[in-house]
């Protein structure tokens, strides 16, 4: 099974998608959308559709007459727990180097799920890596 995209609720949803599409070897750009303003995504295949979608955190995924459609919210709805993993393509010291540059929260992670490597986009979402090296630390 793979997974093709996710869409996930997002503070900062342009910084986030830039700042994974260099972790990841992606590209960044703007989320085309008839319903919503301000989101991105970071795509490593438009013909594949292998995206996430950064969603600003005002808008509500809800049932549309056609199809899905974001709803913009009074309040921002960042209620999430949402994170996801990614097998990395880029070495540990790459990912720490790309995370200091940002001054994103990064660690390694033994236990609880690892090993694999935490990068925190933002406060309240984390990316998780794992490679042949990180599994070897």
């Amino acid at each position: 099974m793979k997974i093709k995209h996710l869409s996930i609720n997002s503070l900062q949803p342009k910084r986030s998608s830039l700042v994974l599409a260099e972790l990841t070897n992606g590209e960044a750009k703007a989320f085309p959308s008839k319903t919503m303003i301000g989101a991105w995504m970071c795509v490593w295949s438009e013909i594949d559709n292998e995206l996430v979608e950064f969603i600003p955190a005002s808008y509500k995924l809800v049932y549309g007459d056609l199809a899905a459609t974001y709803k913009e919210q009074s309040e921002p709805q960042n209620f999430q727990a949402s994170h996801f993993m990614l097998e990395a393509n880029k070495s540990v010291d790459e990912l720490v180097a790309i995370a200091e540059k940002h001054q994103l929260k990064h660690r390694f992670r033994k236990h609880f799920g690892g090993p694999l490597y935490e990068v925190w986009l933002e406060d309240s979402l984390l990316v998780e890596f794992y490679s042949d090296e990180i599994s070897k630390l």
